[in-house]
Parts: structure tokens; C-alpha cells; sequence
């Protein structure tokens, strides 16, 4: 997956839509237009016979036409282009139907973390004509509830997680962690 800013949720699934339901959903997206952009779920890999389940796949934002600039080598000047279908932002997902957990990136003028979740629940209630069925993605934001079910795990097998070397400019904030790394003799 690329880098970026992840969120965590919870699919909440209403009506007739259940696990399969889902998964048939993201797997075969259909594409919704909202405010003057195209949505659906791209580049969908579907993991959910597995050991430890998951499909992954990406929410595209696209427009029916797009403006792009190319080069003419030969002329040597810029040509603005149209292009069929341009894809305006990509958001990857992840959804592990074990827990009806999905990690989902923010992408920058793209796809925001609130758009995101509103346009995914689109897509999967479009897959169903809307028909008695509701999604929703709850954002894991109630950080002690949270901890608290870290807490209830017997063993954690893995924690991976990367820091910079802090910026000269904010070296008083990054202080005590920088002398923790030496002392530690870690890279």
C-alpha cells in the first residue's frame, strides 16, 4: 500500500446487507456520480477464502472527460489533451470482514478521510439499488474504548512503526526522544 495517512473504521452493515452481500458489492462496484465526479471501487483483490480474510481495493474518483497537458517532443511545446474517464484520486482500502474493520488512506485534495467514508457507503448501497439495505463507516475515534480493547488482547505479535530524525527547528519538542534513541543506540 502507499504511504499516508490511514484511518481506521467499522462497516456497519443494515437490512439485507450482510458479509457476502458486501464483499459481491466491492467486488463488482458499481460507478455513482456525485457532485459532477464518478465513483467506484477499483483494482479489487479478494482475499476473503483465506486463513486471515481481507479484500483490498481502491475508492476512484474519476470524471467522464479530463483536461491533461502533454508534451510534443518534436515541436517542443505543451498540448493540452483530452482524456476519456481521468482519474481524479485513488483512496486504498483495506476491509477485513472477520471484524468488519476497514483501514482506509486520506488522499490530499482527492479524497478526504469524511469523504471517503460517505462515498464508499454510496457505492455499496448504489451496488444494491438502495433497496433496503444501509452502510455505513464509523470512524474509530473513541481512542479509550479503543485502548481498552488493545488492553483485552492476550499477546501482540508485531508492532512496526518509523520516526524521522527530528527537524533542527523543533528540536526542543523532539529532545527527549532523540536522546532516548542514542541512549538506546538506535537507528
Amino acid at each position: 500500500m502507499r504511504r499516508g495517512r490511514y484511518y481506521l473504521g467499522r462497516v456497519v452493515k443494515t437490512g439485507r446487507l450482510d458479509q457476502e452481500a458486501l464483499r459481491a458489492a466491492i467486488i463488482d462496484a458499481p460507478t455513482v456520480l456525485v457532485a459532477g465526479a464518478l465513483w467506484t471501487i477499483t483494482d479489487t483483490v479478494d482475499e476473503s477464502r483465506r486463513e486471515k480474510p481481507f479484500i483490498f481495493g481502491r475508492l476512484s474518483k474519476y470524471s467522464r472527460e479530463g483536461q491533461l497537458t502533454i508534451v510534443d517532443p518534436i515541436a517542443h511545446s505543451q498540448i493540452d489533451a483530452t482524456a476519456e474517464n481521468l482519474l481524479i484520486a485513488a483512496s486504498p482500502f483495506v476491509y477485513l470482514p472477520d471484524v468488519s474493520g476497514i483501514a482506509y488512506m486520506h488522499v490530499w485534495n482527492g479524497v478526504q478521510e469524511d469523504v471517503s467514508r460517505r462515498r464508499f457507503s454510496r457505492v455499496i448501497e448504489e451496488a444494491h439499488q438502495r433497496f433496503f439495505v444501509g452502510c455505513e463507516v464509523d470512524p474509530v475515534a473513541d481512542y479509550r474504548a479503543f485502548v481498552t480493547k488493545l488492553q483485552g488482547l492476550e499477546k501482540i505479535l508485531e508492532i512496526w512503526a518509523k520516526v524521522h530524525p527530528p527537524n533542527p527547528l523543533f528540536g526542543d519538542l523532539w529532545r527527549d526522544l532523540n536522546e532516548y534513541i542514542k541512549q538506546r543506540n538506535a537507528t
